[in-house]
């Protein structure tokens, strides 16, 4: 079993690998089954060379989008922070529940 590193975020929602068997490099964040988000670590781009490109996915019910809904993250669990955060705010703005998974 594995404990949490200290101060290390820790995701409220369930995320899973978009590509089984490639690394552990590429992962979408669900709400039940509403996909809202995406991380992949960038192995190819010597400016951004292991850092976590995170960004927000097209959800239906969103009329109104916020930004800036992609960036940079130096770890996967900074990265999934900030999707999980930009994904509770668009709850919050359009009058949603938040389930936190």
């Amino acid at each position: 079993m594995r404990l949490p590193v200290p101060d290390q975020y820790q995701p409220k929602y369930k995320w899973r690998e978009t590509w089984p068997g490639e690394g552990h490099q590429d992962f979408a964040g669900f709400d039940g089954e509403q996909s809202f988000g995406r991380i992949q670590l960038d192995t190819l781009t010597s400016s951004r060379l292991g850092m976590w490109k995170w960004n927000a996915t097209h959800v239906p019910w969103v009329r109104e989008h916020i930004a800036p809904h992609s960036g940079w993250e130096t770890t996967s669990r900074e990265a999934c922070r900030k999707v999980e955060e930009h994904y509770e705010t668009l709850l919050e703005s359009h009058g949603r529940p938040k389930s936190g998974g």
